[in-house]
């Protein structure tokens, strides 16, 4: 019988051990019982990409309307993430941040990079929640990165939800400048 129950708590373990760490609705600091600012959780942020994918994503087609309409994708150098990852953090900057056509900028409440994938979660206080869910590839970047990004295929492609409304299938360019 103890053998039996030791089995099933290990599934269960091993069940919630390969539960996706990434939640997009998970806030980076939550409340604690006294109302107190809790610390995020180690692991909100991570990055892993082993190539330089700095640079500016703008969509090819326009995603959103008015001041919801998507600028851009920003992501920094390996660095940059780094540095943010150990604090303190500028309240103006990221190494992956979304901006918007009302000037808004979406910082990161969780991300997660590497060299094929950009998954982001934040808040923007006029937008709502904002997420981003792309897959980057990496032939399309490094030809875009040899000819500076000028007529190449896109370089990500993936899903923007934006308060609730989300677009799929969007394709990003990448260029070395803000636009």
């Amino acid at each position: 019988m103890r053998r039996a129950a030791g089995l099933v708590l290990g599934a269960a373990a091993l069940a919630l051990a390969g539960c996706d760490l990434f939640e997009a609705s998970s806030p980076e600091r939550a409340e604690t019982d006294e109302g107190a600012a809790a610390p995020a959780a180690s692991g909100a942020f991570r990055h892993s990409q082993s190539e330089d994918l700095s640079g500016f994503y703008t969509p090819v087609a326009e995603t959103g309307d008015g001041e919801g309409r998507l600028l851009l994708v920003f992501i920094g150098q390996p660095a940059d993430f780094e540095a943010w990852e150990k604090g303190p953090r500028d309240e103006g900057f990221a190494p992956i941040l979304l901006e918007f056509a009302g000037g808004e900028r979406v910082l990161p409440e969780r991300y997660e990079v590497t060299d094929d994938r950009v998954r982001f979660s934040g808040t923007s206080e006029d937008l709502g929640r904002v997420t981003l869910e792309a897959r980057l590839d990496g032939g399309a970047l490094a030809l875009a990165r040899r000819n500076l990004g000028t007529d190449e295929e896109p370089a990500m492609e993936g899903t923007v939800t934006v308060g609730g409304r989300t677009h799929g299938g969007v394709k990003f360019a990448w260029s070395m400048g803000g636009g």
